[in-house]
Formats: C-alpha cells, sequence, structure tokens
C-alpha cells in the first residue's frame, strides 16, 4: 500500500497563524474607520448645532436691539435703564423661542455678564467697527454664549470624554446695532417698506394752518392727550411726554391746500383697494416702480402725484392700523393740478408714527390724530460713510462732515442689523 506524507498539520498551524495576524489588524483597521466615521459625523453635527445656536443669539440679539429704538427716544430725558431692562427681557423671551439639537437653550442673559450694552464706533482709518461698552445711550447690544453642555451628542461625549476636549460644545458671539443714519428707503423681495402713503404738512410760511409737523411736533405744541403702551401694544388716553398732530384731509366743497395731508400716489392711480393695501402692508417693489425701486432724498424733494382726500374705505384701513408705528413722509408744498381735485407733493423727508385715533367730521373730511414715533426696518438706505472721515486731517473739515452726519441723523426711523 502507498502512503503519502502528512502534511495537514503543518498547513493547519500556517492559516491559523496567518488568521492570528490579520484579525487584530483587521479590527485595528475597523476601529480606525469607524473612528474617521465617527469624527466626521460630529464634524458635521456640531457644524449644524453651531448653525442652529448662531441662529437662536441673531434672533435675541436683534429682538434687543429692537427695544433699543423705542419711542422713549422722543421723549425729553429719555430713561435708558428702561430700555435695557426691556432688551434684557425680550432677549431672554426670544432665546427660548428656538432649540437647538433638540433642546432649548439653557442660558440666563444678564445684563452686564452675557448680554452687554454700548455703541458700534468705526476705528480711525480702516472703517473697522470695534465695540465699547457703555450705558451711555447705547445703540448696540452683544450677546456672548458658550454652551456648557454636550447638547446630547452622543459621539462628541465620546470623544471628548477620549481625547480630553470639548468637541460637544457650540457657542457664539453676536452683535446688532440701530443706526439713524440714512438717506432713504428701498423694498426688497418678500420685504416691503413699513410705510404708509401718507404725506403731512412739515411747515406753512402762509400761516394759514397751525397743525404742521414743524410747529406741532418739532416745536411740541401739539396737545398730549393719548400714549401708546408697549407692553400691549395698545393706545389710552393720557400723557406720555409726546405731543400728536391732528391731521385733516380736505373738507367738502374745499381746496387742496385745505388739508395739511396727502394720500400719495405710488403706482397706485389713488385706486382705493390699492390705497387700501398699501396703507395695511406697506410699499412693495411694484408700487415704486415709478421710483427706480427706491426712495431717496440725499439728493433734494421728490415730486409725488397727490390727493387730499380720503374715501371711507381707506378710512377703515387707517383704522385697522391703530397703534402701529408706520413711516410717513413730510412735504413743505403741494401745486393743484389743473381742473383736478389732485396735485403734486414735495416731499422733503420721512418721519415714523402711529394713528392714536380716527374719525370722520361734519364737513366730511377725515380727521387722524397721529403721534410721532420711534421705527426700525431692514428696508432702510444707510448713508455711506467714509473711512476717511473718521480721521480728519483738520478741525473745520472736522466740525463740517459732523454737521453733514447730524443733518442725516432721522430719530424716527432706525436701521437695525448684525454687525458682528
Amino acid at each position: 500500500m502507498k502512503r503519502y506524507p502528512k502534511t495537514t498539520t503543518r498547513v493547519s498551524q500556517t492559516i491559523a497563524g496567518r488568521r492570528g495576524i490579520i484579525t487584530p489588524l483587521a479590527a485595528m483597521v475597523m476601529l480606525i474607520v469607524m473612528a474617521g466615521i465617527a469624527l466626521i459625523v460630529n464634524r458635521l453635527w456640531l457644524d449644524a448645532a453651531s448653525l442652529e445656536v448662531t441662529t437662536c443669539v441673531e434672533t435675541a440679539v436683534l429682538a434687543a436691539g429692537h427695544e433699543l429704538a423705542s419711542d422713549e427716544l422722543l421723549k425729553e430725558k429719555p430713561d435708558f435703564q428702561t430700555l435695557m431692562n426691556r432688551a434684557e427681557k425680550t432677549a431672554n423671551k426670544a432665546i427660548i423661542l428656538n432649540t437647538v439639537a433638540g433642546q432649548r437653550i439653557g442660558i440666563q442673559l444678564t445684563k452686564g455678564d452675557n448680554l452687554l450694552f454700548g455703541k458700534s464706533i468705526p476705528v480711525a482709518g480702516t472703517g473697522v467697527r470695534q465695540f465699547v461698552q457703555t450705558d451711555n445711550q447705547p445703540t448696540s447690544v452683544q450677546i456672548k454664549t458658550h454652551h456648557a453642555n454636550r447638547l446630547n451628542n452622543p459621539v462628541a461625549d465620546f470623544m471628548s470624554d477620549l481625547m480630553q476636549t470639548n468637541l460637544g460644545t457650540a457657542g457664539a458671539q453676536i452683535e446688532a446695532s440701530i443706526d439713524n443714519n440714512i438717506i432713504g428707503v428701498r423694498p426688497f423681495e418678500n420685504v416691503s417698506i413699513p410705510a404708509f402713503p401718507l404725506a403731512i404738512l412739515k411747515n406753512d410760511p402762509s400761516g394759514k394752518h397751525m397743525e404742521t409737523w414743524e410747529l406741532q411736533i418739532d416745536q411740541k405744541q401739539g396737545k398730549d392727550e393719548y400714549q401708546f403702551d408697549p407692553e400691549t401694544q395698545t393706545v389710552k388716553k393720557g400723557s406720555d411726554g409726546i405731543p400728536e398732530i391732528r391731521l385733516t384731509s380736505k373738507p367738502r366743497r374745499g381746496n387742496i391746500s385745505d388739508a395739511n395731508m396727502q394720500i400719495l400716489d405710488f403706482g397706485s392711480k389713488f385706486n382705493s383697494e390699492i390705497v387700501d393695501q398699501q396703507i395695511l402692508s406697506g410699499l412693495s417693489e411694484q408700487n415704486l416702480k415709478d421710483f427706480h425701486g427706491q426712495l431717496l432724498f440725499d439728493s433734494g424733494s421728490i415730486q409725488i402725484a397727490c390727493s387730499p382726500n380720503i374715501e371711507d374705505s381707506e378710512q377703515d384701513a387707517f383704522q385697522r392700523m391703530i397703534a402701529q408705528c408706520r413711516i410717513c413722509f413730510l412735504y413743505d408744498k403741494v401745486d393743484a393740478t389743473p381742473r383736478s381735485f389732485n396735485g403734486i407733493a414735495d416731499c422733503t423727508n420721512m418721519v415714523a408714527g402711529r394713528i392714536m385715533a380716527i374719525k370722520r367730521l361734519d364737513n366730511q373730511s377725515c380727521e387722524i390724530i397721529l403721534q410721532p414715533g420711534v421705527i426700525t426696518s431692514r428696508a432702510v438706505i444707510l448713508a455711506e460713510i467714509n473711512p476717511s472721515e473718521t480721521d480728519s486731517n483738520s478741525a473745520q473739515k472736522a466740525s463740517k462732515e459732523k454737521d453733514n452726519k447730524e443733518e442725516r441723523q432721522n430719530k424716527y426711523i432706525y436701521k437695525l442689523y448684525l454687525t458682528q
């Protein structure tokens, strides 16, 4: 019988030896791959969480900045401490409305700690803005956050413990400012100008009208019979330190100069349905098509077709907007259109105000009691600041630039925007 040498044992031992080497290598490779995937997942998660944190803080800081632009600024002695307290309260309300990784941010915003008030000051010669903390007439608010929790991220938990790092934390430092150095307004897609198609007589050199913006508001000769409650967003009787002006449309058998307010034609052709919509919703890009999509007052006045009449439906629309602050326009004079009750108003500037009361008089004119107000809008166009303006070479130049800036400042209208 033929015999064959037995080699099975040696082969099995060789294969077993190879398996003993490959298995740990495969395990190490798998560990490295899984660790890489874990890091990628963690990076994606952290990016998403950071974006959510930023959005949340931006919402809070914009809400706080909105409170700094308040009707309080129109009083003889504004209470800035009240404004900052309102801003702190509003910011805390806003920050809990959003979630991060499915959790509400458990951060208490406290003035002087992670909620700072101050001014955004341009650095001389560079144009770069620097935040300076101050409680003296603040125009900027800054929120600093660092989320100490892991936000329910198991990958971050494991890697942070393994590598002694803070991979699972997310924080943000966001700043918002208000600026009233404006030259005009411009609507953009899905954002209308919060404005009434309404012009108010600024002054009357002839002395025919005493109810002008200059006399009743600027010189504070108007009655102070109404007040706006910011907590309830309602109007009630009582004095609040801000005078009102009484606006009247053209009376029956009167003429255009008898009115001290005008309805402006922003593409409406005085169609009441369109005017009503503009009163309720503001001015859109389509409405300003004839004005190249914007209203700029840096190069002088703007001539706009106007009507001294307020129809019943337009009065109803104004009635629905009581207590809502909106941009209005000032005009110096109005020229009657031949063979028409309408005219052309010479609009020189913008203001803001809220309707406190409205009624129809016996002579069929409409009377509106309007109180000045302060409004913020993204549709505001700011004047461009030349970096060289912050680094004047002479006292005369600095004085001229200061006068120009003060002339452009509008105490009724502000732009609220993120500055950091």
